[in-house]
């Protein structure tokens, strides 16, 4: 017997039956996977480990770098500072007469040939110079003099010497040399002590770097006699850094504090030509790329030199690679204050890394590749019987319920295979079960539904009749206040109609007598002419009549404001002046307006706006002014009354009758009526009053039906639901409530000068 599969567990199955991922894939993957995994990991841990060991075998590089640099600058830059105080020492102790120039100059050549420094001098004060060096020939110094008790000028005179020092021949003068306006002597002068003085290019023109040292000479009265200056090139110094050999791209720099390059380890001259004249370089502004974008990364991290004040180690990218960098300051104990700086990129000890990390990935594809045959192998031996299983799962699905399988040999898909076979049994047993369960469960969803959409209905017309009966309170409001202004105009005209007819029956009567004593008025019309007072009689009766025709005139005008509020003639959208329906709801609620429970009568101040017709159903636009004017009205009757409404005034008011009435409002009670165009399209009405205010709590809930605190039979909770849902649903303006408790509220209306359809309608 065939049987017939329910629809739900149909479709279910042939959702089933779309393609998933093949369990032979899935018994494959996992052992790629692990494979990958595990020699990945193994792989990216080198990679790491080697990154680790080019940072560590960098930083010692550039430790190590860097205590060589210190060891030569401590070498190399102490000797001028030992040969100045050498010399000041043999002139303090008399060993040289500080006015014989010709022996001083002997014997700082003879200085020159066991020092290696560039220039010895010594200037008197009183303007005498003697100085040895290597100006004339690059092999053999020469001795410099200037003496103006000898000579009696400030010219210099240059001589050759021989082996001995002594001299042989001058080699050429200079007209005017005044050694106490060098900075040399101005700095030793002025520091009073050994100092070094600012960096300066050598004077011949070829734009090598030198540093003076330079020492103050004093005679027993601590007064100056001289100064002697040891001149030291610093060329040697990068000379020295090309010899260390970083690695094959790495830089070595030393720094002054102001940025200028001292030596560096690359081919550029720390100098560039300008006009023809050598100027010393800035590192910032270096042809090296690399000591150009180092020092810019300093400036970058460290916001000056000055900042650095301790080994600093960092990395930075530079041309597609890692660049480690380590700066550390050298200083002398007389002044000088540089920085070394150590750049070495990561490329240059990565290669064996990189050819590590190939082998490591050849490894991984081949174990990949193996662990792929292995597990198509063993995927195979496990799937056949599964794919069996599987097969028959699908003729089940396709209403074929008599399938069996084989057992396997595998222990495990045996025990699936008999599982299925029951399950298939169990099936075929309970779809007759779920067929009759199905009928059952339709028939039941029938009903319910029948329910709902009856008390869907039920509500619907209770809505409807709830907003009828809003609807009818507020046209008892509306009548209440026509009967008021209609009964005091009435009365006017009938109190005064006594008066005009016992009036005009005086004139008539008076009329009469005229006529029966007419021409000639006999004295009793006479007297009683005067008695009557006929001339204010006369004119008084015009102005009776007046009286009556403007008490008619206003029982019109209220007809005529009440046609404009209800607008029943009008049940379609048609251009409207808003201004006219809030007058027509300030004339109906104008008994309201007048002194009740409160000192005064309540204030309307009206800014009104120029507003553009607006499109409307001017009927509900007009209830809705109707509904906030009352709720503001009731508001300020409660802020004003000496003695409060035990539970609020209006659908929004929020005064809980437990708490104790507020003292009386000092001040006028005000109700202001605000009316602007808002943007291009939009008016805005804001009804604004100084009533008793909203809660925060029931402003929460001030537009949700049924919600109002006043008492049981004088609410009905649905004033300001309806008119949100005119504002916003209706017309797809906003009504906007704002209040601060105990101040008062704004209700703020926004219309579209252009009516379009809502999707839906209450």
């Amino acid at each position: 017997m065939k049987a017939t599969l329910p629809k739900t567990l149909s479709s279910s199955l042939k959702t089933y039956r779309n393609p998933r991922i093949s369990l032979r894939l899935l018994l494959v993957v996992p052992f790629v996977v692990q494979i990958f995994s595990v020699v990945g990991l193994v792989g990216y841990l080198s990679f790491r480990n080697g990154q680790r060991a080019v940072n560590d075998l960098a930083n010692q590089l550039m430790a190590r770098v860097n205590d060589l640099v210190d060891q030569h600058l401590d070498s190399y830059m102490q000797t001028p500072p030992k040969l100045a105080q050498i010399n000041g020492d043999a002139i303090d102790l008399g060993m040289l007469d500080p006015h014989d120039m010709q022996a001083i100059g002997h014997f700082f050549w003879k200085q020159l040939q066991l020092y290696n420094v560039g220039y010895i001098s010594y200037g008197s004060r009183d303007g005498e110079y003697a100085g040895s060096g290597f100006f004339v020939h690059p092999d053999r110094a020469n001795v410099d003099e200037v003496s103006p008790r000898l000579h009696g000028n400030q010219t210099m005179y240059i001589y050759e010497t021989d082996a001995q020092g002594n001299r042989t021949k001058l080699a050429t003068t200079i007209p005017y040399f005044e050694s106490r306006k060098e900075t040399w002597y101005l700095g030793a002068q002025k520091a009073g002590k050994l100092t070094w003085n600012p960096i300066y290019q050598w004077g011949d023109g070829s734009g090598t770097i030198a540093i003076a040292v330079s020492r103050p000479v004093f005679d027993a009265n601590k007064q100056l006699l001289g100064v002697v200056s040891i001149d030291h090139p610093l060329a040697q110094i990068s000379h020295f850094l090309r010899s260390l050999k970083v690695s094959p791209t790495g830089r070595i720099i030393i720094l002054e504090r102001n940025g200028y390059l001292v030596a560096t380890s690359s081919s550029e001259q720390p100098f560039k030509v300008v006009n023809q004249q050598p100027q010393r370089l800035k590192a910032i502004d270096s042809t090296d790329p690399l000591i150009r974008d180092t020092t810019h990364e300093l400036i970058e991290r460290f916001g000056s030199f000055d900042q650095i004040q301790n080994s600093q180690q960092f990395a930075f990218p530079f041309n597609q690679n890692r660049e480690f960098v380590q700066v550390n300051p050298w200083r002398d104990q007389i002044g000088l204050d540089w920085l070394v700086v150590v750049t070495v990129p990561e490329s240059d000890f990565m290669a064996q890394i990189n050819a590590n990390n190939r082998t490591t990935m050849l490894l991984c594809l081949a174990a990949l590749m193996l662990a792929t045959l292995l597990g198509m192998y063993t995927s195979r031996w496990i799937t056949q019987p599964i794919l069996r299983l599987s097969e028959a799962s699908q003729a089940i699905a396709l209403g074929k319920l008599g399938q069996t399988v084989d057992e396997s040999q595998v222990h495990e898909i045996g025990v699936l295979a008999q599982s299925f076979n029951q399950m298939a049994q169990q099936l075929r047993d309970s779809f007759a079960a779920l067929g009759k369960t199905n009928a059952e469960l339709e028939t039941r969803v029938q009903q319910r539904t029948a329910e709902l959409s009856k008390a869907l209905h039920d509500l619907q017309q209770t809505q409807a009749q709830l907003v009828q009966t809003e609807k009818m309170s507020s046209l008892g409001h509306m009548l209440a206040g026509i009967a008021h202004e209609i009964n005091n105009p009435t009365s006017f005209i009938h109190g005064n109609l006594e008066y005009a007819i016992e009036y005009i029956q005086i004139v008539l009567y008076t009329l009469k007598l005229y006529e029966k004593y007419y021409p000639q008025p006999a004295e009793e019309i006479q007297k009683h002419t005067e008695n009557a007072e006929l001339d204010f009689i006369v004119p008084d009766l015009l102005k009776l009549l007046d009286s009556m025709q403007e008490g008619t005139r206003r029982i019109q005008e209220i007809v005529l404001n009440l046609r404009n509020f209800s607008r029943l003639d009008e049940a379609r959208i048609k251009p409207v002046d808003l201004h006219t329906g809030i007058e027509s709801s300030l004339l109906i609620l104008n008994h309201r307006l007048k002194p009740k429970v409160g000192p005064a009568e309540i204030q309307i101040i009206k800014n009104y706006g120029s507003l553009p017709l607006v499109e409307c159903y001017a009927g509900q636009i007009n209830q809705v002014f109707m509904n906030i004017l009352v709720n503001a009205i009731d508001a300020i009757e409660e802020a004003w009354s000496p003695i409060q409404f035990s539970s609020g005034i209006a659908d929004s008011r929020s005064s809980a009758p437990a708490e104790p009435a507020p003292p009386l409002r000092q001040g006028t009670p005000t109700l202001t009526i605000t009316t602007q165009t808002w943007g291009t399209d939009r008016v805005r009405i804001q009804i604004a009053d100084n009533g008793i205010g909203i809660t925060e709590a029931v402003q929460a809930k001030l537009f949700d039906p049924f919600f109002t605190t006043k008492p049981v039979g004088k609410g009905t909770g649905l004033g300001l639901s309806i008119s949100y849902q005119i504002v916003v649903e209706h017309h797809k303006g906003q009504l906007i409530a704002e209040s601060v408790p105990n101040q008062g509220s704004v209700f703020t209306i926004e219309l579209p000068v252009h009516y379009s359809s809502p999707s839906s309608t209450v």
